[in-house]
């Protein structure tokens, strides 16, 4: 047999064989300059130096007495040339770096065995996908960009080479130590990644090695543990196991590590692994295929390493260049001393690869060696550049492999249930955060240690949900039946955050399920970009690398983006160091007591790229704020609520911005204000006043004497209204009007233990259809005109405002936490306070309205009321921006969105329904100084605001409470601190139309 084979081996190798390609990294230095410092090293060396040379063993990176005697000692008796440092933290390998590189006579290389960066070995390090998930990826780009981002975290550790990349074809999926380190099954993508991959790194000055020569793909054993036996054909190798070493050759690279593997079709006469055979690494790998780089065994120490005499004599002789993590490295560096003696080795050879080490520790700039400066070290590795990298990564990895009737992106969240059940994880995971960021679900989780009652008891109540978002979190969950008959009742849709190869362990439920997606691994990122696709927050574009039982090579269903998204800046050319600057103006604000805490969010182009809650409730610290809280949003509800609202009714034709509200609102017929029409309202030019003490009409005028307010503080009037205005407390409410508690006739709720009657609100409006009326076409803020806005909106659409707006806006979009009358869904806790009401309600307000008129409406009015977070706003938002579309519904047409938020008064700065920057003198309006024309937004006076610029495609939100624990405290006014935010967004961008 061996007759047989060895013939075809040649002429297979004949066949392939090409010339010598030199290494780009090789051919890029200057050789005279190289040579001249390759010599003036190599003729001081001893023999014993240029041996040691060759060596590159393992260290434990732990700065212990022992591990650092113990490498000193290599360095000092076998002249060690290089150090592959095993896993630990960062800080402590940089520290030994130093310290080694100190004592060494000759500059040590020092490699990574970073398949997929720094944190294959070091902790605190930026945690990049493995190989398998970017065989998903179909941009080549992103490898390149993620190779130069490897690099230049090498370089920061004083790293020269990274034992990468894994070019095995991972055609067996049963293979025990490659899986998902190899990029996929086929030979070409594997190329292209790889060689991608090569790239970056070696645009960093980082010699990439390709590992394992010639193929580890198809083994069903660990070379770590055995000797692989691959029994593979010629034609086979040459097309599969070779193709992605040839062609990485080819294209010019530095590095290639040779695995301890049987490969009969390539060497059946020596009995050496390929790592050791002369056959396999000279004849093959360097005669044949012209590499002539720097070749590396795979750790000798291995399993896979056997030999009748050493396996570095032998390592050797078979043609590697350097001798990876020797088992015993004294014993080994004297059996190679004693084979050059034997004449076994020649002299000539050691110094030929002497000399090559030393030209590649001249080309990864160990002429001119500077230590690792560890001060900053960790922040200049885990940069936001290097967060961004593996961001993108994970976002074009993921792949939908199953999208049965178009389930996904999840669409109707207004009357859709959802469940997301974590299997593996008992904590809230990130996968569940990210989703919540969409839409309100419910959480259930299963692991190895659920009793089977509490687990019947769950997938009872998953089976009343619409859909149920299913997270597999462990590679070793299994299926379960309750699982697989929930998938073949109900639309279950699968998330799987493990290997590939693994899926086929809930393959009955993968069949049931709507859809099914692969994000390949269990970390954050993963987690988080897999929720964006279900919700439409980002396309899928992944493409699975390997074959699965029931899903082929290539599988991976495209979507569009239909909902924000979650991002960096950086993705939409923002700088996260400027918008760091609002930080700033934040901190500002709290130190001088201008609000207690604040939430800021700023989108742009669809991505939200900032959201952060700052400070507390209030000034004792008793809450830190979260992004999830909610605000009450006092007039930014005319914005976000009555005109939505108005828009609609617009655009189905039930009414018109010229109809006269008194033809919807009869209390006003036969009045002054019976010609008052709906864009008069919208741009406050009704001539209506701008507001009347509503609150007043309930106080019981026997129950005092004198004024309601003083100029002056004394016992009477003890309490600070506003700027020189004190108001008492020694008055009473009408019985009549007003009870403390919730009984027939009293059902309207101003504040904790306060109702009015049932028929206050019509008391309210005759006190506006009796007000004085000011002149007409002339702007005068008043809230009064939405305060009949939202009456009109009620008797057109027949629905309660709030129930209106919850059914055609809110609940659809996601908006679930944006409401009126919170308190009767959220808790108390969740809310933050508004003022310290000490004069009418006398109690601190907590999710009641603090503005008065809205409060006596019962808490629902067109001009206040409104409580919600700025999530949730920027949903509404950026369907203004999609021109009335999210989320794949259409709330309002294209035409109707244009005409609201584009058209301004021509008496004032404002728009229909919507404040608006002042062209002729920015400084007097509520908008930044750097915002265009076409922005739009409000305030309110609780210390809220929005702007949306449909220019730049941007959404401002600020949300606090100021007037917390006093409506006196203006200093988030007097500050700036809102426009000033604002500025700092438009700085922040690259591009600014």
């Amino acid at each position: 047999m061996r007759k047989y084979l060895i013939p075809i081996l040649f002429v297979i190798i004949q066949v392939s064989a090409f010339a010598q390609t030199p290494p780009t990294l090789y051919e890029k230095i200057d050789k005279n300059k190289m040579n001249q410092w390759v010599n003036s090293i190599f003729n001081e060396l001893t023999d014993d130096e240029k041996i040691g040379q060759l060596f590159m063993i393992v260290a434990d990176p732990r700065t212990t007495d022992a591990n650092t005697q113990k490498i000193l000692k290599n360095i000092s008796d076998q002249k060690i040339g290089g150090i592959l440092f095993s896993k630990g933290e960062l800080i402590d390998q940089a520290e030994s770096t130093n310290k080694y590189q100190k004592v060494s006579k000759i500059p040590l290389l020092i490699s990574l065995d970073g398949e997929w960066g720094l944190s294959m070995r070091l902790t605190n390090t930026t945690q990049f996908p493995r190989n398998m998930a970017l065989g998903a990826i179909a941009d080549d780009q992103l490898l390149i960009e993620y190779g130069k981002e490897v690099g230049r975290q090498c370089k920061e550790m004083g790293i020269h080479i990274n034992f990468a990349p894994v070019l095995d074809v991972n055609s067996n999926p049963n293979n025990p130590v490659i899986g998902n380190r190899s990029f996929g099954e086929n030979p070409e993508a594997v190329s292209s990644k790889g060689i991608a991959y090569a790239k970056g790194l070696e645009s960093m000055g980082i010699i990439a090695v390709a590992k394992h020569f010639p193929g580890h793909g198809d083994t069903s054993e660990d070379s770590h543990k055995t000797t692989p036996v691959v029994t593979n054909k010629l034609s086979h190798l040459k097309e599969v196991e070779l193709y992605p070493f040839k062609k990485y050759i080819e294209a010019g690279f530095s590095g290639v590590m040779t695995g301890h593997l049987s490969v009969p079709a390539l060497d059946n006469k020596t009995g050496n692994p390929t790592s050791l055979s002369p056959i396999i690494v000279t004849n093959l790998l360097k005669n044949n295929m012209g590499f002539s780089g720097l070749t590396f065994t795979d750790a000798l120490v291995m399993k896979g390493a056997t030999s009748d005499r050493n396996v570095c004599v032998d390592a050797l002789l078979a043609g590697n260049d350097i001798l990876l993590s020797s088992g015993a490295p004294v014993t080994d560096f004297k059996a190679v001393k004693k084979a050059v003696a034997d004449g076994i080795i020649k002299r000539e050879l050691i110094e030929e690869k002497c000399r090559k080490i030393l030209e590649y520790k001249y080309i990864v700039g160990l002429n001119n060696y500077k230590p690792i400066v560890i001060k900053g070290l960790e922040d200049r590795l885990n940069t936001i550049d290097a967060e961004y990298i593996c961001r993108k990564l994970n976002e074009n990895s993921i792949t939908l492999l199953k999208n049965d009737s178009d389930i996904l992106p999840v669409k109707k969240l207004g009357t859709t249930t959802i469940a997301v059940l974590s299997i593996g994880d008992t904590q809230k995971t990130e996968f569940q955060r990210m989703l919540e960021n969409y839409c309100e679900t419910d959480n259930y989780f299963i692991t190895s240690n659920t009793t089977e009652k509490t687990a019947t008891n769950i997938f009872r109540k998953l089976a009343s949900y619409d859909l149920i978002i299913c997270g597999v979190h462990r590679a070793k969950s299994s299926d379960m039946k309750s699982l697989q008959q929930l998938a073949d009742k109900n639309n279950v849709v699968l998330a799987y955050f493990a290997t590939p190869y693994n899926l086929d362990n809930f393959s009955k439920t993968s069949a049931n399920a709507k859809a099914v997606i692969m994000a390949y691994e269990n970390t954050p990122f993963a987690q988080e970009y897999a929720a964006q696709i279900i919700m439409g927050g980002i396309p899928s574009k992944g493409k699975l690398p390997v074959t699965l039982p029931d899903f082929p090579y290539g599988t991976g269903f495209e979507t569009c983006k239909i909902r924000l998204s979650y991002e960096l800046p950086v993705k939409v050319g923002m700088s996260m160091s400027k918008l760091s600057n609002i930080d700033k103006i934040v901190a500002e604000g709290i130190d001088e007591k201008a609000f207690p805490g604040c939430e800021v969010l700023v989108a742009k182009d669809g991505v939200v790229v900032y959201n952060k809650a700052f400070g507390y409730f209030d000034y004792a610290n008793t809450h830190p704020v979260e992004v999830t809280d909610l605000y009450d949003l006092a007039s930014v509800t005319k914005a976000t609520a009555t005109v939505p609202a108005i828009m609609e009714l617009y655009d189905e034709k039930k009414i018109g911005l010229n109809d006269k509200i008194s033809k919807y609102v009869p209390i006003l017929k036969n009045t002054d204000k019976e010609d008052i029409t709906i864009k008069e309202a919208l741009f406050h030019e009704s001539g209506l006043t701008s507001f009347i003490p509503f609150y007043q009409l309930a106080v019981d005028k026997d129950s005092y004497s004198g004024s309601m307010f003083s100029s002056r503080k004394d016992q009477t009037y003890r309490i600070l209204y506003d700027d020189n205005t004190y108001g008492r407390t020694d008055f009473s409410f009408r019985s009549e009007l007003v009870s403390d508690t919730l009984k027939k006739g009293f059902t309207s709720q101003v504040a904790q233990g306060f109702y009015v009657s049932d028929n206050f609100k019509n008391l309210i409006l005759r006190e506006i259809a009796d007000s004085k009326l000011k002149k007409k076409r002339q702007y005068l803020y008043s809230d009064l005109n939405f305060m009949l806005l939202k009456e009109v909106v009620e008797n057109v659409s027949k629905l309660p405002f709030d129930e209106f707006l919850q059914k055609r806006f809110y609940n659809n979009l996601g908006a679930n936490y944006t409401m009126f009358h919170p308190l009767g869904k959220t808790d108390m806790a969740f809310i933050a306070p508004t003022e310290n009401d000490q004069m009418i309600r006398r109690q601190i307000l907590i999710g009641y309205p603090h503005d008065e008129a809205a409060a006596f409406m019962g808490g629902v009015s067109g001009n206040a009321g409104l409580f919600s977070n700025a999530n949730d706003l920027a949903k509404l938002l950026q369907m203004f921006l999609y021109q009335g579309q999210y989320g794949g519904e259409k709330y309002l047409s294209a035409e109707t969105c244009r005409l609201f938020t584009k058209t301004k008064s021509s008496n004032s700065r404002r728009g229909l329904g919507f404040d608006k920057p002042d062209p002729k003198d920015t400084s007097s309006g509520s908008s930044g100084r750097l915002v265009p024309a076409s922005v739009y937004g409000h305030t309110g006076f609780t210390g809220t605001c929005f702007w949306v610029d449909p220019d730049n495609n941007l959404i401002y939100i600020f949300l606090s409470n100021r007037v917390y624990p006093s409506r006196t405290y203006k200093k988030l006014m007097t500050l700036n601190i809102r426009t000033r935010i604002q500025d700092v967004i438009y700085e922040s961008m690259d591009n600014v139309k």
